[in-house]
Parts: C-alpha cells; sequence; structure tokens
C-alpha cells in the first residue's frame, strides 16, 4: 500500500472524501487557485533549478519562464483565465523582490521519494518535496505556499513538513536542522525545528492510516467542514445547515 501525506491529510479530514478521491478514483473539480499554486511551484522550480546549476537569475528570466509555462500548457489561455495569469505573474514578481537578491542555491529541488518508515511496515510513504536548502547544521526542509502567512504553523502543515524530514534523515541518511513553510503572498515563513515527539505522532497516524484503509473503513464524518469538501455536491451525508437544525430541535426537546 502507498500513502502519502496528502492522503493521510484526506482520510483525517473526511474517510469518505477519500474514498471518492482514492478508491472511486473522482477527480476533483477544476480550481483557479490550487492552478496558480501549481504553476507557481512548476515555475520556481525551474528557476531554482537554474540556480542549482550555478546559472544567474534575474526578474526577466522569471517571468519569461512563466511565460513559457503558459505556451506549453495545452489547457492554458491568458485570454481564457486572465485572473489565473495575473495572480501567478504577481507572485512570481513578489517573490523576486522580496528573495531575488538572496535566492539561494537550493541542494534538493523535487525529490521524490518513497520509503518505509518502519522496518515492518506494510505499506510505504511517497511524496515530493519542494526543496531542500543546506545549513551548517544540517539540511532545512523548505515547501512553498501560495497563500498568506498564519500567525503560527497548522497542524497539517507540521505533519507534512515532519513527513519530509523523516523522509531525508531515514531514506537519504541526511540530518534536517529546519523545517519552513514559505507563504508567496507576503513572502513570509514560519520556520521551526523537528521535534521528536510530533515525528513519533506522525508515524502512529500513518500506521492507523494504512490499517484503517486496508479494512475499507470510509465511514463519512459530516460537520461544518463539509462546506470545504472538493465533493460535497455528491456526497450522501453531508452537513447541511438544514440537518444541524433539526439534531439541535431534537436535542432540546
Amino acid at each position: 500500500m502507498r500513502l502519502s501525506f496528502t492522503k493521510l491529510a484526506l482520510y483525517e479530514f473526511c474517510p469518505y472524501a477519500y474514498r471518492f478521491r482514492y478508491v472511486e478514483r473522482i477527480p476533483i473539480p477544476f480550481s483557479p487557485r490550487l492552478t496558480v499554486g501549481a504553476i507557481v511551484h512548476s515555475v520556481l522550480h525551474r528557476a531554482f533549478a537554474r540556480l542549482c546549476d550555478g546559472v544567474r537569475l534575474t526578474r526577466a528570466d522569471l517571468h519569461e519562464l512563466h511565460a513559457a509555462y503558459w505556451r506549453e500548457a495545452p489547457r492554458l489561455n491568458r485570454e481564457r483565465f486572465p485572473d489565473i495569469w495575473e495572480r501567478g505573474h504577481e507572485l512570481l514578481d513578489g517573490f523576486w523582490s522580496a528573495r531575488g537578491h538572496a535566492p539561494g542555491r537550493p541542494v534538493m529541488l523535487e525529490r521524490r521519494f518513497r520509503l518505509r518508515l518502519r522496518s515492518d511496515d506494510a505499506y510505504t510513504v511517497e511524496g515530493v518535496i519542494d526543496r531542500v536548502d543546506q545549513r551548517s547544521d544540517g539540511l532545512e526542509v523548505i515547501d512553498y505556499k501560495s497563500g498568506s502567512r498564519p500567525t503560527e504553523l497548522p497542524g497539517r502543515l507540521r505533519t507534512q513538513l515532519h513527513t519530509y524530514a523523516l523522509a531525508l534523515e531515514r531514506g537519504f541518511n541526511s540530518a534536517v536542522s529546519r523545517l519552513t513553510v514559505y507563504y508567496l503572498t507576503d513572502n513570509q515563513g514560519i520556520s521551526q525545528s523537528p521535534d521528536p515527539a510530533v515525528a513519533d505522532d506522525v508515524l502512529n497516524r500513518y500506521q492507523a492510516l494504512a490499517e484503517r484503509v486496508g479494512a475499507a473503513d470510509f465511514k463519512p464524518t459530516p460537520g461544518k467542514h463539509c462546506r470545504y469538501c472538493d465533493y460535497n455536491d455528491r456526497c450522501d451525508f453531508r452537513w447541511t445547515e438544514d440537518a444541524e437544525e433539526g439534531r439541535e430541535t431534537k436535542t432540546s426537546s
């Protein structure tokens, strides 16, 4: 069985949504926000790859890489999706203004991994790490997000970063000293050191996921979070305000 942070996060969001996506393989609807994020990630990867090769990068180069992505994408058209084009251009330009003077030089980019986190696991965990930089005290894992910086690092992102740290430490024999999420909307990051307690919790949660998926346990967990589910329209168990009001009335009586 192949697991990933994305699968873990979706199952913990709702097992029934996991079933829609990974058992029934129903694709998620088109999302402009997710499309912008995917485009910017790809452009930054191409730009960082040049840095790895020792090539000097300019703002104009970054924008040309953005334009090239659109030219190569068969379903993207600037006239049809002007908002997506402008948002991507804006994020990339803002990144250059904030970081162009010191973009760094990554030691790993879009590094794929697949490993058994424990020797007796009947599953593997796989994924792709956006960027890894070398620091004097070890490696720094960097993940880019297109949104705004929150006041503190959300739990799901702590899980994601610790998954990557475990992959580097156990799969690549490399010590990780820093975990960073960089938010492109305001060009600010949140960093923390790896926490062994969080890492142990992540290991246990992957084990639980493997057991429950293996047992075909996809019981729905409806609630207000249903409003943010990609499968809300097709789910027979989705939460609604009317259903909530009905439950409250029944409880009070």
